[in-house]
């Protein structure tokens, strides 16, 4: 992909699987880039080709502004059924968090959130707990997954997002797998 937002792979860059519905694009990224620049390379490479909807075959249309975009992580990486939560990264800081750490004079560890991740993430792959290969999803308001009306909805958890099987191109049933390859026990 040629263009301002691209990244030039080399031995420091990661891979990361960006999926939605049943495509998949693979963008290099420098583990402490942005993910507003991460966006912006994202929807680049959108409308370099085009996002289709596998219900109605049809292109979807592209949101205005890199910035609308959503972008969410597993909730477990070994278990790719167990679906997708926003990325904390994603979520603006309360203005009680701010307001509180003004008032703070001594040093503190900082406050663990549900995914255990500091309260405040670092606005980059690194800083959130990425890896390299690692699978994120993304989403905007008017993609025509209809998540907007529907958030509480167990079954939005998937994100509009179609894992592939072996059952779909060969007829063998296999679970997918998000590549979070397991640990090695020897």
């Amino acid at each position: 992909m040629e263009g301002t937002d691209s990244i030039k792979p080399s031995p420091t860059t990661w891979i990361l699987r960006l999926k939605a519905r049943k495509t998949t694009i693979f963008l290099h990224v420098d583990p402490l880039q942005t993910f507003a620049s991460i966006k912006s390379q994202l929807h680049t490479a959108l409308s370099e080709t085009y996002l289709l909807d596998p219900e109605t075959n049809k292109n979807v249309e592209l949101p205005a502004s890199p910035s609308e975009i959503q972008l969410g992580r597993p909730i477990d990486r070994m278990d790719p059924d167990g679906g997708f939560v926003l990325g904390e990264w994603e979520i603006a800081p309360s203005d009680e968090d701010e307001s509180e750490a003004g008032k703070s004079k001594g040093k503190a560890k900082p406050k663990k959130n549900d995914a255990g991740f500091g309260s405040v993430v670092k606005d980059c792959p690194k800083g959130a707990g990425l890896k390299d290969r690692d699978v994120l999803v993304f989403r905007w308001p008017g993609d025509g997954t209809g998540w907007e009306d529907e958030e509480d909805d167990p079954k939005n958890r998937m994100w509009g997002v179609k894992l592939a099987s072996f059952e779909d191109s060969y007829g063998v049933q296999n679970e997918a797998d998000l590549g979070a390859g397991g640990e090695f026990e020897g």
